[in-house]
């Protein structure tokens, strides 16, 4: 079988993306997970993802580079290329664990020949420019994010997320505004009014008029931040799967397309800092319309998040993930996502067929967890979708393209 399914590799691959990638891509993705966890997980394997095309691109001059690279060494191997870059590149970001990355690392297809080990030296200076390149992004700086309070009048004093991502540096946009949403509705509007009254009733914790399979959609969608489809990576089929430089392509493009879309999403809540369904509807007696009564003891199904309500970052996110994926999975397969780590819930799949067939049902999920309004959802899906399209249009394109 084993002879069978190395003829049908060779065969394929001078005409299709090869099915039978040798998988270093995904285990320097792995060790990079495993390091890498945290608020900035998404931004690490953007730049390792970004760090093992480049190298392996390098070799086989297929695409256009991100930052284009020395050449290589006559006849370097490309998967040592890719495994020194990942790696090199994720010891460069964190330093602190060096020697249990390297530990790992090596355990990756390692050869003890020379031509081997110049791929990985070839492969590590691609791997420290890239972690170089990101230094000063604006990531990770310090939560400058003032709260809006009168003088001597208490506040929340846990202060929100993703302030430093409203400004941060992205990989693919020309700036962090870009794709910024148009503003809100005004409070005294009547699409402020019915989306106020259908998170209201159908978002509540308690005497809701949700459906169980409104609920279960809620809590599907209930995760934090991109962490849900991280969680999806590694079991979505991709038709178009390709070597080493096509699936460090993918990973790269899905990673730098999610950091992307966080910072014009973080840019547009810091803009308008719009109130969450828990504060406005607590509050519904002070934005000027008749039509939201104040519930006084109203909560949400699910917990709200710790930064401002418009756009909705989990249809934004969700609705860039799908777009970009959906481009590899194939044209007629669907794109299973994995439910939300929600305590107490048995994880699920569910499939779908478009990135806007994502986008409605987070939208839907949202909504019904109370965190959401209506037209932030549909703002949020957008605006992925835009930043997606955008990144595929410009970024990592075939040569000749």
């Amino acid at each position: 079988m084993r002879v069978v399914a190395a003829i049908a590799c060779l065969l394929l691959a001078p005409f299709a993306p090869s099915p039978c990638a040798a998988g270093v891509v995904e285990d320097v993705v792995a060790v990079a997970g495993k390091y890498g966890a945290g608020p900035l997980a998404v931004r690490t394997l953007a730049i390792v993802s970004l760090a093992m095309f480049d190298a392996a691109n390098a070799v086989e001059h297929r695409y256009q580079p991100y930052l284009a690279p020395a050449p290589p060494p006559p006849a370097t191997d490309t998967d040592q290329a890719a495994i020194g870059a990942g790696c090199a590149a994720l010891a460069a970001l964190l330093p602190a664990q060096d020697a249990a990355i390297a530990k790992d690392c090596d355990a990756i297809r390692q050869e003890p020949n020379e031509a081997a080990a110049a791929g990985r030296r070839f492969g590590a200076t691609v791997g420290r420019a890239h972690a170089d390149a990101r230094k000063g992004d604006g990531m990770g700086a310090p939560n400058a994010y003032r709260p809006y309070a009168a003088p001597g009048v208490y506040v929340p004093t846990t202060l929100p997320l993703g302030f430093d991502a409203a400004t941060a540096r992205p990989f693919a946009l020309k700036s962090p505004a870009q794709f910024r949403a148009d503003p809100p509705p005004a409070l005294t509007s009547e699409r402020w009014a019915r989306d106020y009254n259908e998170t209201k009733t159908m978002g509540r914790r308690e005497g809701s008029q949700r459906s169980a399979e409104q609920t279960a959609t809620a809590l599907f969608f209930a995760s934090a931040g991109a962490q849900q489809f991280l969680d999806s990576m590694a079991t979505i089929p991709l038709a178009n799967a390709g070597g080493t430089v096509d699936r460090a392509r993918y990973f790269a493009l899905v990673y730098m397309t999610l950091f992307d879309a966080g910072i014009a999403l973080f840019d547009s809540k810091y803009t308008y800092n719009v109130w969450r369904p828990i504060t406005a509807i607590r509050n519904g007696d002070l934005d000027g319309n008749d039509a939201t009564a104040r519930d006084a003891t109203w909560l949400p199904l699910v917990d709200t998040p710790m930064h401002p309500e418009y756009p909705c970052a989990h249809c934004l996110t969700g609705a860039a993930f799908a777009t970009i994926v959906m481009a590899f999975v194939g044209d007629g397969n669907a794109l299973p996502l994995r439910s939300a780590a929600v305590p107490g819930q048995t994880p699920t799949v569910r499939e779908f067929r478009s990135a806007r067939d994502v986008g409605a049902m987070i939208g839907d999920a949202r909504v019904y967890g109370g965190v959401h309004f209506r037209v932030s959802t549909e703002t949020g899906s957008a605006m992925g979708i835009a930043v997606a399209e955008y990144v595929l249009a410009t970024q990592l394109r075939p040569v000749g393209r």
